[in-house]
């Protein structure tokens, strides 16, 4: 069969996204201390580009969400007429050579400068846990090549800190002796945070109590000699086998329960506890509850206008000319998907209050009604990507502490007789509550609290549910909670 070659042309639609609009993405997502951070980066890079001041301590103004920049360049940004209405006086060029407008202009640039410096020092730089244990390593290591392989067992580490059982083998295979990998072992074992290097949980547990000095305590060796009675609770049995009282094998579980299970993770939270506000929830003369957005660490930009009024001279070479056109559109751009970013959180705010008034108003968490993204979506006519990507890992301020965005999105849970749909807030508050009443000596199983939001609170809630609930509060199972 003969087989021909041939060439046609086709009309059809896709959606391309340029790097503008990646751009515009990731500043809408990232929070508002990494934007702080990339402000930063766009104020050192791009000399057209200035922090709008207020007073004469280098305070940072706010972006206002109201404001309309003017989007890309207008002709007006190329006019023949100097413009001298934001920094006063008239604009005098230095001479024909570019560079010689990056020096310093007067007063006016001084201060420029002065709040350019504040944003780059105010930018905080943080530290990773991974990166504070390779700090460790390469700080204590006796040689080298054990520090190596001590940072070859840190990338073997999951997220929790644990390493492989095979650790040591797979290290010696990656082309470290044997004394250099149990070296290296020794050495992540003795880091910060404790607990990391450990191969399991009852191995992490026991690390922590040794850099402790409780080598001796009742816990240490409850988790040596009796782990598996330990997971069972059985309170009886270990004080039996130890000799010693129940109320002794109590208050060393207790003891136990204020380690880390998850060493690494525990340590990055640790490290990132520290949050912006970025929406404040009040509420107005009306009674109702609407966003206010702090900026904290947003300030407000500008273009320089002295970069404006060179090209309107017409003193400025070619190369000159194409590069201050090149900034000025990129600084258009970035106050532009500033101010985007603002204004769609600040709307998404307003739908929240709006929505979850009864969760403001006093109700707490157990308030909160049936929210998805997809709804907000279309009160704004946004795509449900755009409301996930606005609210990750932004906060608001409520009359209950500093709430994660996506807190307020909850999924729902049918009622019994079918009428009516409830949170998986609401019933996560009702399985604290029911856990919270039940007797110590006897606690409630899943099916038995499943059986309770039935009859009581008409909740059709599977008893899988309950435990994925309860698992997600930090309750642990019946045989866990019994008391004797």
């Amino acid at each position: 069969m003969q087989q021909d070659l041939s060439q046609s042309q086709k009309v059809e639609q896709r959606l391309s996204l340029t790097p503008q609009l990646k751009r515009s993405l990731e500043i809408l997502q990232v929070p508002s201390l990494e934007l702080e951070a990339l402000v930063a980066r766009e104020l050192s890079s791009n000399p057209l580009i200035e922090v709008v001041g207020a007073g004469d301590e280098g305070i940072i103004c706010p972006l206002d969400p109201q404001k309309q920049p003017k989007s890309g360049l207008s002709e007006g940004d190329f006019d023949d007429s100097p413009d001298t209405s934001s920094n006063g006086g008239e604009i005098i060029p230095r001479g024909e050579d570019y560079s010689e407008y990056m020096e310093d202009s007067g007063a006016d640039s001084r201060e420029a400068n002065s709040r350019r410096d504040y944003i780059f020092n105010s930018v905080e730089q943080r530290e990773s846990a991974i990166e504070n244990i390779l700090r460790q390593a390469y700080l204590d290591a006796p040689d080298k090549s054990t520090a190596n392989a001590c940072a070859f067992l840190v990338s073997l580490m999951d997220e929790r800190g644990f390493v492989p059982e095979d650790a040591l083998d797979r290290t010696e295979k990656a082309g470290f002796s044997k004394s250099e990998a149990s070296r290296a072992l020794e050495l992540l074992r003795g880091m910060a945070p404790s607990g990391i290097g450990a191969f399991d949980m009852r191995d992490s547990l026991m690390l922590q109590l040794e850099h402790m000095g409780r080598v001796d305590s009742v816990a240490y060796r409850i988790l040596r000699d009796h782990y598996q009675l330990l997971l069972k609770r059985r309170i009886s049995e270990i004080a039996s086998l130890m000799r010693i009282g129940t109320s002794e094998v109590e208050e060393a579980i207790n003891s136990l329960s204020e380690l880390k299970t998850s060493p690494l993770r525990d340590f990055e939270s640790q490290q990132s506890d520290y949050v912006c506000v970025d929406l404040v929830a009040r509420r107005g003369e009306d009674g109702l509850w609407r966003a206010q957005l702090t900026n904290e660490r947003i300030p407000e930009l500008r273009i320089n206008t002295d970069y404006r009024n060179m090209l309107a001279l017409g003193k400025l070479g070619k190369e000159a000319r194409a590069y201050v056109g090149e900034k000025t559109r990129e600084g258009r751009f970035l106050i532009n998907a500033i101010a985007h970013r603002q204004r769609t959180l600040k709307n998404i705010g307003d739908q929240i209050c709006m929505r979850q008034s009864s969760f403001f108003s006093g109700g707490g968490f157990g308030a909160l009604k049936p929210l998805t993204m997809q709804t907000v979506a279309e009160a704004l006519d946004l795509h449900p990507t755009t409301v996930s990507r606005a609210v990750s890992e932004k906060y608001m301020q409520t009359p209950f502490g500093v709430v994660p965005l996506k807190r307020f999105f909850v999924s729902s849970v049918s009622s019994a007789d079918g009428t009516d749909d409830v949170s998986n807030a609401a019933v996560k508050s009702l399985i604290e509550e029911i856990i919270g009443g039940e007797s110590a000596a006897n606690p409630l199983s899943d099916s038995e609290i499943a059986d309770i939001l039935k009859k009581s609170h008409n909740m059709s809630v599977a008893r899988r549910t309950v435990a994925k609930y309860r698992d997600s509060l930090g309750i642990p199972p019946k045989s866990m909670r019994r008391r004797y």
